[in-house]
Order: C-alpha cells, then sequence, then structure tokens
C-alpha cells in the first residue's frame, strides 16, 4: 500500500523536484481523481500556505498550472494540484525541431493569455521559457499549455530582495533591461514569450548572451512580426501588454489549426504521456484522457528514445512544477496559483526560506532510496537536520560541514 498524506494523498510515486520538495504522483480520495502533490516541510511553506487562502482564486486560467488546495501532516505540507503528463514546450521542440508557424502561434497565444491572467493581477513570473511551460497530454490534437513554476515570480510593487549585482532568471530568455540591472517589468516576461516562439519557429536554442538572429530571408508568416516586436532590446518598443501582443498575433490565428501537425519532413506531431504506467492497484485516470477526436497516443515506452536520438539526446524526464512565488520581505515563498482547501489553517511559526534550492522531504513518504542523494553532496542550509536514503541505500543527515551543508553517512 502506498504512504498517505493526512488520510486523503495515496502517494503512488515520485515524479519530479522543484523548488523546496518532491512532487508525487498521488491519488485524492476526497475527489477521487488523480494529482500531484508536491510535498515539502511546513517551515518551509508556512507562508506559501497563509498566501494560498488569501489568493487562492486570483489566477484561475485554463494555461495556468492551478493547484487545488493543501494538506498539513506533523511537520510536513503538501499542495494539490492537476497531474500534467504531457511532458514540456522543451521536450516537444526537443522531439521535434521546429514547429509549424500556426501550431507556434497558438502555443504563444496560450502563453500570452496566461501571463495577461497573471500580470492583470500583479504578478511577475520572471521565468518564462519552455521548460516551464508543461502541455496536457493530448496526442496528435489541440495541444494545451499550462505555464507553471512560479519559484521566482514577485508581485508588481513589492519589494526586490536580490543581492545587488546579481540576476534572476535563465540565461538566454532574459531580456537586456534586467541584465543591465532594471526594475522588474511585464515586458521582461513578454521578451522572454517572443524568445520562446522563436526557438518554437527555429527549433534552435536562443544564444545566451546578445540578440536572436535575424529573421530568416524565407520566413512569411505574420508570427514572426510579433516575435520581432517582443524581442526589441528596449523595452519601450516592446508591447505594452500581453493582451496587446496576442491581439497582434490575431492574423496568425485567423488561419485555422491543422491538427494533426506534422514537422516539416512529414513527422507526425503528438504530445504523448510521459508520466510511468500506473500498476492494477492504481485507479486509472480520468483527467488525462485525450478528447474523443482525438487518436489514443501510443504507449510512453515507444517514444522513449525516438526523439532524443533523432535531435541529439536532448531529452529531458518530465517534472510536474508547482507554481511557487517569492514575494515580499524576508524572501518568503508564496503560492501564486491555488485554489484552497479553506478548511484547516496554515502552519503557524513556520519561517520564510530565501532560496528555492531543492529539497528533498523527511516523511515517511520518502523511505525509498533517492537516486539524486549520494554521501558527501552538497544538500543545502533548508535540509539541514533531515534524514533521507541515500542513492546506494545508505542513511543520510543533511548536516553543516565548514561552510557547506553535505548528506553525512549515520549509523
Amino acid at each position: 500500500m502506498p504512504d498517505v498524506f493526512a488520510g486523503r494523498f495515496e502517494l503512488i510515486d515520485p515524479i519530479g523536484a522543484g523548488g523546496a520538495g518532491t512532487v508525487w504522483r498521488a491519488w485524492d480520495r476526497r475527489q477521487e481523481r488523480l494529482c500531484a502533490a508536491k510535498v515539502l516541510r511546513q517551515r518551509d511553506a508556512g507562508a506559501l500556505l497563509r498566501f494560498v487562502r488569501e489568493q487562492g482564486r486570483r489566477l484561475d486560467h485554463p494555461n495556468v498550472l492551478s493547484p487545488y488546495g493543501w494538506a498539513a501532516d506533523d511537520d510536513m505540507a503538501l499542495l494539490a494540484m492537476d497531474l500534467v503528463g504531457g511532458g514540456s514546450v522543451d521536450n516537444l521542440v526537443a522531439d521535434f525541431g521546429p514547429l509549424p508557424p500556426r501550431l507556434a502561434a497558438e502555443l504563444l497565444s496560450q502563453l500570452l493569455g496566461a501571463l495577461d491572467k497573471i500580470h492583470t493581477a500583479g504578478v511577475l513570473h520572471r521565468d518564462v521559457k519552455p521548460a516551464n511551460l508543461l502541455l496536457e497530454t493530448t496526442g496528435t490534437a489541440r495541444p494545451v499549455l499550462r505555464l507553471s513554476d512560479f519559484g521566482i515570480a514577485i508581485a508588481l510593487g513589492e519589494p526586490r530582495l536580490t543581492v545587488h549585482g546579481t540576476v534572476v532568471g535563465t540565461p538566454g530568455y532574459l531580456a537586456p533591461e534586467v541584465l543591465a540591472g532594471a526594475a522588474p517589468s511585464p515586458r521582461q516576461d513578454l521578451y522572454a514569450a517572443g524568445v520562446t516562439a522563436w526557438q518554437l519557429l527555429t527549433g534552435e536554442e536562443p544564444p545566451e548572451r546578445g540578440s536572436l538572429p535575424a529573421r530568416p530571408p524565407d520566413a512569411t508568416d505574420a508570427i514572426w512580426d510579433v516575435v520581432a516586436d517582443l524581442t526589441r532590446p528596449d523595452p519601450t518598443t516592446r508591447p505594452e501588454s500581453a493582451a496587446e501582443a496576442l491581439a497582434a498575433l490575431a492574423p496568425s490565428l485567423a488561419e485555422p489549426l491543422a491538427v494533426p501537425a506534422h514537422t516539416p519532413d512529414g513527422e507526425l506531431i503528438e504530445v504523448f504521456d510521459h508520466l510511468p504506467p500506473l500498476d492494477s492497484t492504481h485507479p486509472t485516470p480520468t483527467l488525462q484522457d485525450p478528447p474523443p477526436e482525438t487518436e489514443e497516443p501510443p504507449p510512453a515506452q515507444e517514444h522513449s528514445t525516438r526523439g532524443g536520438a533523432r535531435r541529439g539526446g536532448r531529452r529531458r524526464a518530465v517534472a510536474v512544477a508547482v507554481g511557487v512565488m517569492v514575494v515580499g520581505g524576508g524572501g518568503a515563498a508564496l503560492l501564486a496559483v491555488i485554489d484552497p482547501f479553506g478548511d484547516s489553517p496554515p502552519p503557524a511559526g513556520a519561517s520564510p526560506s530565501p532560496t528555492t534550492t531543492p529539497v528533498t522531504p523527511t516523511t515517511p513518504a520518502t523511505r525509498s532510496a533517492d537516486p539524486e542523494i549520494r554521501v558527501g553532496q552538497s544538500c543545502g542550509w533548508q535540509a539541514a537536520g533531515s534524514f533521507e536514503t541515500a542513492a546506494d541505500g545508505t542513511r543520510v543527515e543533511c548536516r553543516q560541514r565548514g561552510s557547506s551543508y553535505l548528506w553525512v553517512k549515520i549509523s
């Protein structure tokens, strides 16, 4: 039997890791559905859970990954969200290379819709990139994108906690003014959206610094004009808002989306299930089934090496992300997109964490060996005092050694 959290969530298998916790595939007994459940220590989750109760419904949008609740048990907390199993846009580009312009426009429109929602609510994402755009398992039907991972997001008007001279974000997707130390702005998210669209159209990684390559001379689709506007070096010449950029994309969206779509060399493009199959003791998913008109995607194992081999082995393991936002004084980690249960108060006395260094939970749910942990490996100060089982079966504790924190073997 799987471990049961707070008498409600059956933790089935770990499917990813993120800032401050591990993500599990779980069965929600109350709602009778599979979900993704992120387990983390309450001391890392206190401010987050308080924010859940205050802001839970503000960012409800079909293209934003919207966790629907939380539970607490002893010194741990759990955040529950939809189980998104189709990998990421990064996986899609790695598998199939450049996407047809109309398909790229569809994904860009969904991303801009998500950004319009969060910007209107006063939230900046600050890490828009293909790896943070998860996909529903839709097979060859219309793709459904979910903006995820709010780990370094901030609220407009909140004081910045970044040390002077440091840059927050992912190289290649940072607007030039970010590198120059400019204050956060929605136009910086729009720049990253433009770089993402450029990557969809070219299948290439963006340069970590400097301008994107010029528009291909044979590009005739209107989406290229939108990409050029979004990625202008001068922020004042970019679209003022995601809604404005979405309006500029309208000519590209006027053409019907052809599904199934194909690559330029004729390969069928599909978003298949990246999650490992459930054994017969667990319920079958009910939320991720493809639409009736969609062909059932082949089993994931049939695709496990095809895209990675064809595109140079770039396939990455799917990671189900939790939207976490760093906001306000003291670096409190706050969840920006949750519809909470509201049936119990958040834990009292929890201290915020100033970083988003991954931390492995220390509950019975992690009794099995963690393949990511090895004796002598750095563990981060947030995990100090945590006990885990390393990849080789050794029992370890996170202890301070000089100025570092390492996983140390214990008897």
